[in-house]
């Protein structure tokens, strides 16, 4: 093969690798389509354009196909054979691939074999880029910043859509800003981007002033979002390694002034995180004194309100039964709407109840008067089931924190945990340990996880039965469930002897990224999707085995590439 010819095939690679990470915070299909081409130039990064061209010239067209198919599959043999046993000589990359197999041992207690079959697919890329980076040539520095350049404008143009529907109003829930992937999946790819924005801005000298000054408005962008989007996961993820990267310059820097500054600021985050949740959550669970004195005791139209404070309780700081005349409001609301009072909201839940809170959320009085007030997209937000304006309205921090502290005062009362993504969470969690304690050896299967945890949600009677279908939202935990107690050890021994024998923990994009998954399966089932589980193996297998190791550590300069 001649110099020009790799050079050809060095460029497509790094195209795909390019093509791959743009698609992965917009796009499954693509994500896909990039993989299959991956595959493929693996297979035939050897092919000679001038070889082909000569089957045609000396055979004709109708046998040149022939000798063609049979080049590309000798081709196809021959790369395989010694790319593979390349593959295999590499331990660290064998160990992380393994993965796979776990749920390949999974069939053998499975019962389900239609999910296994979906569970197997879905988990290839284990084996694909692990396979494909540690036989292919290293991309170096230069080409690692070019991709996760064009990663951080995919990013920005998801975000920049996301945005578009917020700056419109039209949407009913905050998952819509994520119009391609899992909101979860798109809040890791953008935590993975602000802290490679970090990166490029303190570190890498190779950008000059102005573009630093860009990349850091990016930042404030990104953040931005994902307290837009309610990304409660991603935002404490990045809270954690901010955090981290503190602690480790603390005990590198000899400055005493600069270290007493970073224990400072150490304490002072947490710290200042804790009385602001303190003190909104103090907001939303009290009412003031002040609040229901000299109270009207009639409506406009001359009827008496009822002041329950009991039964409905407090939500942002309002008594939810106050100022409420259900004759009036019942009359006025099936005049504007199609659903009837004492009928369900599209969530099923009764509309009447729905339409209260929604009321008290934006300080009306629960009578004609107060309906006469709500505009058709009110109207239409009762309807779909949103019981605060403020969910749609404003959305953020705020507005996430007034569904998890109603989905506690909820799930206090009633031991219904639907009303809060967080106390799912908590009930998944005890279902799993549940079915830990009845299959520890083995495991359910790679097949039965979804079937044995929805089984066992109906049976607990928490409210979460009609989640049949979802599964612990803790990988760890999903792993012990469906592999056993010797399945879960080798899972976390193939997750952290690569990066070890690799030297990986030398590199800052590896940790940092390594540390979002990590920490990210501990509320989520990174590993159970498409999106999730091609992010976790496409950045990973490249920061290992296929991204060349800088030799002047992570300090990146235009004299290093030189």
């Amino acid at each position: 093969m001649t110099i020009g010819t790799k050079d050809i095939f060095r460029q497509i690679y790094l195209w795909i690798l390019i093509f791959i990470a743009v698609a992965l915070p917009l796009s499954k299909y693509f994500m896909s389509v990039g993989s299959f081409l991956l595959l493929a130039l693996w297979l035939w990064s050897d092919f000679q354009i001038s070889v082909a061209v000569r089957f045609f010239k000396q055979k004709g067209i109708f046998r040149g196909f022939f000798i063609l198919a049979k080049y590309l599959w000798t081709l196809a043999k021959e790369s395989s054979v010694e790319k593979t046993r390349k593959f295999l000589h590499n331990k660290a990359a064998v160990v992380f691939a393994s993965v796979f197999l776990l749920s390949i041992a999974g069939l053998l207690f499975t019962a389900n074999f239609d999910h296994a079959t979906k569970d197997l697919r879905i988990k290839l890329p284990l084996v694909l880029f692990p396979l494909v980076f540690s036989s292919s040539e290293k991309i170096d520095t230069r080409g690692f910043r070019k991709l996760m350049l064009f990663y951080i404008a995919a990013l920005l143009a998801g975000t920049l859509i996301g945005s578009y529907k917020l700056a419109t109003g039209n949407y009913l829930n905050v998952r819509e800003f994520s119009p391609f992937i899992s909101p979860i999946r798109f809040g890791l790819n953008i935590s993975f981007g602000i802290l490679s924005l970090g990166f490029f801005v303190i570190k890498d000298r190779s950008f000059s002033n102005k573009q630093k000054l860009l990349l850091s408005i990016l930042i404030v962008w990104f953040v931005w979002f994902l307290i837009k989007m309610e990304s409660g996961t991603s935002l404490s993820l990045l809270l954690i390694i901010a955090l981290g990267i503190l602690i480790y310059m603390g005990f590198l820097t000899k400055n005493l002034w600069l270290r007493t500054a970073i224990v400072f600021v150490i304490i002072l985050i947490p710290a200042s995180s804790y009385f602001y949740l303190k003190k909104e959550i103090a907001r939303m669970t009290h009412v003031p004194a002040f609040a229901l004195k000299n109270p009207v005791r009639q409506t406009p139209l001359g009827n008496v309100y009822v002041f329950d404070t009991i039964n409905y309780g407090i939500e942002d700081g309002r008594y939810v039964g106050a100022y409420l005349c259900i004759p009036e409001l019942k009359q006025a609301w099936n005049k504007r709407s199609s659903i009837k009072f004492n009928g369900t909201d599209k969530k099923g839940s009764p509309i009447k109840y729905t339409l209260i809170r929604y009321m008290t959320s934006k300080d009306l009085h629960k009578d004609a008067a107060g309906v006469s007030q709500l505009t058709g997209k009110d109207i239409e937000n009762v309807e779909q089931g949103i019981a605060n304006f403020q969910y749609v309205a404003h959305p953020g921090l705020h507005s996430r924190l007034l569904m998890m502290v109603k989905g506690w005062q909820v799930y206090r009362k009633t031991g219904n945990a639907g009303g809060s993504s967080v106390l799912q969470r908590y009930e998944f969690l005890r279902a799993a340990v549940i079915l830990i304690r009845q299959n520890f050896l083995t495991g359910v299967g790679t097949g039965d996880l979804i079937e044995t945890l929805g089984e066992q949600y109906r049976l607990m009677h928490s409210g979460i039965g009609k989640y049949y279908g979802f599964i612990a939202h803790n990988q760890y935990i999903d792993t012990f469930v469906a592999f056993g107690v010797f399945g879960f050890l080798y899972f976390l021994f193939a997750l952290v002897y690569p990066p070890l024998k690799t030297h990986s923990f030398n590199d800052y994009f590896f940790v940092i990224f390594y540390a979002i998954m990590l920490l990210s399966m501990l509320s989520d089932d990174t590993l159970e999707t498409h999106a999730g589980v091609t992010l976790f193996a496409f950045f990973l297998s490249l920061l290992m085995f296929g991204k060349k190791k800088d030799t002047h550590g992570i300090v990146l300069s235009r004299d290093s590439e030189k």
